[in-house]
């Protein structure tokens, strides 16, 4: 409950002048935080998000559409590397299902240079599915991951 107060007075001081600064764009009228920067931030986030999407469904990834967020959970089970040993039958291990999930994750890092969320890490009791952050980029690094993806897909 204290958060708050780990927060210096200078820095306090400046988000308070940030947040109640006036609209450059209602004339003066109403504040630059919920009048002009809210809006544009939305607008861009389902932007990117639309654009991660149409990729996903053109690569044929399955996928949560987001209806809120900065990410978009992937389900890349399909991709997952082979159980080790065993006929399928029985029930596959906790370690066994966090390795094959691990496999995929530094394919994707190393060989792809994606850099996704392994679901197991957020407690997601599937394996397979990754989280994909779409607004931790620049413009060019978001088309370049893009780009990557597809890519990634196509090898398999």
């Amino acid at each position: 409950l204290n958060d708050l107060c780990q927060i210096s007075s200078q820095t306090q001081l400046l988000v308070e002048k940030m947040l109640s600064a006036p609209s450059t764009s209602q004339g003066g009228e109403g504040y630059w935080s919920t009048d002009d920067f809210l809006p544009e931030a939305r607008r861009r986030m389902k932007a990117r998000c639309e654009k991660l999407e149409s990729c996903l469904n053109e690569a044929g990834i399955p996928h949560l559409t987001s209806d809120s967020g900065m990410f978009v959970w992937m389900d890349m089970r399909e991709f997952l590397p082979l159980r080790e040993g065993g006929d399928g039958s029985s029930a596959e291990s906790q370690a066994s299902i966090d390795k094959r999930e691990r496999t995929l994750y530094l394919e994707l890092l190393q060989k792809h240079g994606l850099l996704f969320t392994p679901g197991r890490s957020m407690k997601n009791e599937l394996p397979g599915f990754f989280r994909c952050v779409f607004t931790a980029a620049s413009d060019h690094e978001f088309d370049l991951g893009l780009e990557r993806i597809s890519k990634f897909v196509n090898e398999k």
